[in-house]
């Protein structure tokens, strides 16, 4: 799966999540912003090992804090999170 195919997955999950269009959902906007809580947080990373088939720990949710930083790290399409 792309970085691209997994920004836009998580931007229609979230914007469903947060009753909003995926337009309101700002790619690098630290997740916790936008209402992402622990809770939402297990099953977002239940979720996403589903549809990727990779399995995702809320750890690497949380090490990866925006839509932008995940999906980068999850598609194996850059550095590490806080590598710059």
């Amino acid at each position: 799966m792309t970085r691209q195919q997994l920004m836009d997955w998580l931007r229609d999950y979230l914007a469903d999540l947060l009753d909003v269009t995926p337009e309101q959902v700002g790619t690098d906007i630290p997740l916790e912003y936008l209402g992402v809580d622990s809770a939402t947080t297990l099953v977002l990373s239940a979720d996403l090992t589903a549809h990727t088939g990779r399995e995702t720990r809320p750890a690497e949710i949380f090490d990866h804090p925006t839509i932008e930083q995940l999906a980068t790290y999850l598609s194996g399409s850059g550095e590490p999170a806080g590598v710059r």
